[in-house]
């Protein structure tokens, strides 16, 4: 009996890590923060729930007649793996602007998403 105990306690520590090591980045805060409203800001800063591969993450920002926003290559904060930031290269006019980030996190599973926030 207690044999089996063991075995079933250590098989649910297995599957409990497992389930870990399957996680994905998912963006749990952004700045300018999603469906808010600010002033032109100068940089998109997202934080993932695990760190991030900045050379294999990407982000467009789309205004809503259309046209792109010109963005710097993506970087993560230094000691700060999940926070991917893009800088913007021009100042942003006031609108609704989209934001369409994909992400890869260091354990190499994509994740992508979408949201939007308004420049006053």
């Amino acid at each position: 009996m207690q044999k089996t105990f063991l075995e079933i306690a250590a098989s649910l520590a297995f599957a409990f890590a497992a389930t870990s090591a399957f996680a994905h980045a998912q963006l749990e805060k952004a700045t300018p923060p999603v469906g808010g409203t600010v002033a032109p800001p100068s940089q998109l800063r997202l934080e993932f729930s695990e760190g991030v591969e900045p050379r294999f993450s990407g982000v467009t920002l789309s205004a809503a007649g259309g046209g792109s926003a010109e963005l710097g290559k993506p970087t993560v904060e230094p000691g700060h793996r999940n926070v991917l930031i893009v800088p913007i290269a021009k100042a942003l006019s006031p609108g609704v602007y989209t934001v369409r980030w994909h992400a890869v996190s260091v354990d190499t599973h994509h994740t992508q998403g979408t949201f939007e926030f308004t420049v006053k």
